[in-house]
């Protein structure tokens, strides 16, 4: 099976699109593509499509935002305000 000829369904499993791979690191459509010709974001391209591999690309965003913990909400409020002290 030559890769050109890959189907959605497995395309979808085994690859991000770029939009999307972007818009996990909080990236828009353009931002996206920037980063993937930058060279940010790693890419192949199959037939005409570009697309981001799963794999190396969440270890790379696990890396990349591993290290921020985000406070559930009920805390980030009573934190954000200074009369909660």
């Amino acid at each position: 099976m030559r890769l050109e000829a890959i189907s959605g369904k497995l395309r979808r499993r085994f690859y991000y699109t770029v939009p999307g791979a972007g818009g996990m690191i909080g990236l828009g459509r353009s931002q996206s593509y920037e980063a993937a010709e930058a060279g940010q974001i790693p890419t192949e391209r199959i037939g005409k499509f570009l697309l981001v591999p799963r794999k190396p690309w969440d270890r790379k965003v696990k890396r990349l935002l591993g290290g921020r913990k985000q406070q559930p909400k009920r805390e980030a409020a009573t934190a954000a305000s200074p009369a909660a002290a």
